[in-house]
């Protein structure tokens, strides 16, 4: 699975301003913002990490909008996988030593039909988007710039060889009056928004899961986002 919509009080609760490097400075394999630690997981480091960054995810996708009902065996399968995709993207933001937040992603050459299949009937070429899978930050760090520091950090990686032109990730609708939708969710749009991304209205599709409770996947619809890269964030 892999969708961008971020659960209730991540990108849409307040954010702070970005404490990020200037995208002209290369990214390195970690980044300090105050007391949270950024680190980019490949081979060994995402090995020991691998059990840690499952669990995480599942217990924020368990979350709505995602409901998300996977299993730890699975998850570890596709982050191992993703982490030796040529392009592929894992960070991880730690406190201490405790993870409290990770983002993914990968050319989207290289994601599911069901992702890439929508900006190719619109004419996009896909070898030229960066696709951004999950962000997902415990509870306890929403609302405090996490997830944005996240994407930003992201997007200063895949500038990095100007291969790709522009950057995008998927929002899953759900309806407004869904039975396990929260009273307080708000949707990020206004915080994607500031971010640079805006919503492409040509471009749509589903992806099917498996929702929490149920038996049987059924589709979601997908909305998506892009950001061209050569545009500074608040253009």
């Amino acid at each position: 699975m892999s969708a961008g919509a971020l659960p209730e009080g991540g990108f849409a609760a307040a954010l702070p301003a970005r404490p990020v490097p200037s995208h002209g400075r290369p990214p390195h394999g970690e980044t300090q913002l105050g007391n949270i630690r950024v680190e980019r997981l490949t081979a060994a480091a995402l090995a020991d990490r691998l059990e840690e960054l499952a669990v995480l995810r599942l217990a924020v996708l368990g979350e709505f909008p995602f409901l998300y009902s996977g299993s730890a065996a699975y998850e570890q399968r596709y982050l191992s996988d993703l982490g030796s995709l040529s392009g592929g993207l894992i960070l991880a933001a730690f406190e201490r030593d405790r993870m409290i937040a990770a983002a993914t992603g990968a050319p989207l050459d290289r994601e599911l039909d069901a992702l890439r299949d929508p900006f190719t009937h619109a004419g996009r070429d896909p070898r030229s988007i960066f696709y951004f899978g999950e962000v997902v930050v415990l509870p306890s760090h929403r609302g405090q710039g996490v997830g944005t520091a996240l994407l930003e950090i992201g997007e200063s990686h895949i500038r990095q060889g100007n291969r790709f032109t522009s950057a995008a990730f998927g929002e899953i609708v759900r309806s407004t009056d869904h039975p396990r939708r929260p009273k307080t969710y708000r949707t990020p749009d206004s915080a994607w928004r500031r971010l640079g991304y805006r919503l492409e209205p040509d471009i749509g599709g589903t992806l099917s899961w498996c929702d929490a409770g149920d038996r049987e996947e059924t589709a979601k619809p997908l909305r998506f986002w892009a950001k061209p890269l050569a545009t500074s964030i608040g253009a």
